[in-house]
């Protein structure tokens, strides 16, 4: 058992990492499978979506998703997408959960890259299936690798604040985003990421506080238990 306080130690120390800080919590590294290939051990990298969830695979130039909703889903890229969205643009966001809805908005002018980042794969229905992992502080939705490529230019807030029920784009130690999501819960959350520094803000909760409360309940009920987004809906503010 993981005492809160080593655990708020150790996401202070590591939260820019999303492969890190998931491990610290878990105890368990999964940033890749160990395969034995004619006596060679090669690994393969984690993805953002996790083996049994998987959708298509894009090849070449990552076209801008459908804004309507039917975009076919695919979860993995070769290429990062172009920015697909208005600099201006807001939009809701519902993450429907087994603890219930999770509604937030996402804002452009807060970090375009990121928000795009976000917004694009949200489109291509990466999120669906996603994982979620409670933390003391904060909630993160998310496997533990990418979608085949990073985003760098992420552009943390200019105040250095993360209030509680703020959305974050988690970025790793160099600064590059590989699309998990994480929600301030309370103050835990917000001083190390506040301590972090280098990770935006891309909007805020509207909804389902208590969905993510009851989320915590069902995770530390269900150790063994992965809970997942189940569906994950986007579309512009208005």
């Amino acid at each position: 058992m993981i005492t809160s306080g080593v655990v708020f130690l150790a996401l202070m120390l590591i939260l820019p990492m999303a492969v890190g800080l998931i491990a610290a919590f878990t105890g368990d590294d999964q940033r890749g499978e160990a395969i034995v290939v004619d006596d060679t051990t090669t690994t393969t990298p984690a993805k953002l979506v996790d083996p049994g969830f998987e959708g298509a695979i894009v090849i070449g130039p990552t076209p801008c998703p459908a804004t309507d909703g039917t975009e076919p889903r695919a979860t993995e890229f070769s290429e990062p997408p172009p920015i697909c969205i208005d600099a201006s643009e807001t939009f809701d966001v519902e993450f429907v959960t087994l603890g219930g809805p999770i509604r937030f908005s996402v804002d452009a002018t807060l970090s375009l890259e990121a928000a795009n980042l976000f917004v694009t794969l949200a489109r291509f229905g990466v999120y669906e299936g996603a994982p979620i992992y409670p933390f003391p502080g904060v909630v993160a939705m998310g496997g533990l690798g990418d979608a085949g490529f990073r985003v760098s230019g992420a552009e943390p807030p200019a105040d250095g604040r993360y209030p509680v029920g703020s959305v974050v784009m988690l970025t790793d130690t160099d600064g590059a985003m590989e699309g998990q999501v994480m929600i301030v819960t309370d103050e835990t959350g917000a001083a190390a990421l506040e301590a972090a520094g280098q990770d935006p803000v891309i909007g805020s909760i509207t909804g389902g506080l208590d969905a993510l409360q009851t989320l915590r309940g069902l995770q530390a009920d269900n150790e063994q238990v992965t809970y997942r987004v189940q569906s994950a809906m986007v579309s512009p503010t208005g």
